[in-house]
């Protein structure tokens, strides 16, 4: 399974775990689905994927009637599809658990008392933890809270330079970009490009950029309290540490929206830079702004598969590459490889099956956000 922000990499496997932690349990969900594919009977993905659908939609920061009866309608899909465990798969003699008959209450809990993220304070922990603790120990005890707000601002402005990013038509696509610059009655034509000479030789490049992404119907008082970030990379490998380029969900056209995937197309981060500013001064329409080459994969599948929901998309045999603006990147995402269970490639490796496999599953049920906007 290839890396992702907000994804964790089980080494060992979910076997070798012990004393399991809400943490881990939530991030063996956010991967879960993607492993059982074609592994598992497709009524045994329906009840998983419906146990994650009301798992997900249960941690909702708001409700009404509609996304209640989500919860109620996924809760009885995995009731009327989890016998399988029992009677064919022979994994459990019966389901007379406390925690499942708890299920069936969610919904009228929720009416009484309110959004289960009330029922604990894990929220204010983590940013007691983020914001204070380590905020405190990185500054000298004297004077603190001004140490611990420049401390908490230059961890936003770390950046690392290099240079290798494994992306042989970037000069060519530096033409183009630049030639778009110019007046129609200006630019030179696509056989022309191939044969002009930049105007410099060096760019500025980061390995990585973070954004803010607001919680998905949370109102405005909360969205300005909580500013979530999400951190993308085009990092090379450096030593023994080996490269990562990361997929991210790009604005493809007029139809793209916020939410879902019409108008977008997954693309891998080869390299985010800017153009010298002193060019930029010779050519009026010189850009700006922060870029982005990113590496196409092909377009969605037209709908999700029915079984687990997710769509596909493959590696096209000709690498294919375009420069643009980065903020047409809207968030990243996690491609999980379709790959046969039982008999999987052994050559893969988390590092390396972007570059190997050829086609993928998006996987929406990565964390709470890629759940609430990849559909």
């Amino acid at each position: 399974v290839p890396p992702s922000y907000g994804v964790r990499h089980f080494h060992n496997g979910f076997s070798a775990l012990s004393q399991v932690s809400g943490k881990e349990r939530k991030q063996m969900a956010g991967i879960l689905l993607g492993c059982l594919v074609g592994a598992v009977p497709q009524s045994a993905l329906v009840a998983v994927r419906s146990l994650l659908d009301f798992i997900y939609i249960a941690q909702y920061p708001t409700h009404d009637d509609t996304t209640l009866q989500y919860l109620q309608d996924s809760l009885e899909g995995f009731m009327s599809h989890r016998s399988i465990f029992v009677d064919q798969l022979k994994i459990r003699s019966h389901f007379n658990i406390p925690k499942f008959h708890s299920l069936l209450h969610y919904v009228d809990s929720i009416r009484l008392y309110g959004t289960t993220d009330n029922y604990n304070t894990e929220m204010f922990k983590r940013f007691h933890i983020d914001f204070a603790k380590e905020a405190w120990r990185a500054s000298n005890h004297r004077n603190e809270r001004p140490q611990m707000a420049q401390w908490l601002s230059r961890r936003e402005k770390l950046g690392r330079l290099d240079h290798h990013h494994d992306i042989p038509n970037l000069v060519l696509e530096l033409k183009k970009y630049i030639n778009s610059m110019f007046r129609r009655g200006q630019r030179a034509t696509a056989a022309e490009v191939q044969d002009l000479s930049l105007p410099f030789d060096m760019l500025d490049t980061w390995d990585s950029f973070k954004f803010v992404r607001a919680e998905l119907g949370a109102d405005e008082a909360i969205v300005s309290q909580k500013q979530d970030t999400e951190s993308v990379k085009a990092q090379p490998a450096r030593g023994t540490e080996p490269a990562r380029f990361d997929t991210v969900i790009v604005l493809y056209s007029d139809k793209a929206e916020s939410t879902g995937v019409e108008g977008t197309r997954v693309g891998r981060l080869r390299a985010v830079f800017k153009l010298p500013r002193q060019v930029g001064n010779l050519i009026p329409a010189w850009a700006d702004e922060h870029l982005a080459y990113v590496e196409w994969f092909t377009p969605f599948t037209k709908v999700a598969n029915p079984q687990h929901m997710m769509y596909t998309v493959s590696r096209p045999a000709k690498r294919e590459g375009r420069i643009i603006p980065l903020t047409q990147i809207r968030q990243s995402c996690q491609l999980i490889p379709h790959f046969n269970a039982r008999n999987a490639d052994r050559t893969w490796s988390s590092e390396t099956v972007l570059d190997r496999a050829s086609s993928f599953y998006l996987n929406n049920w990565a964390n709470m956000y890629s759940y609430q906007t990849l559909w």
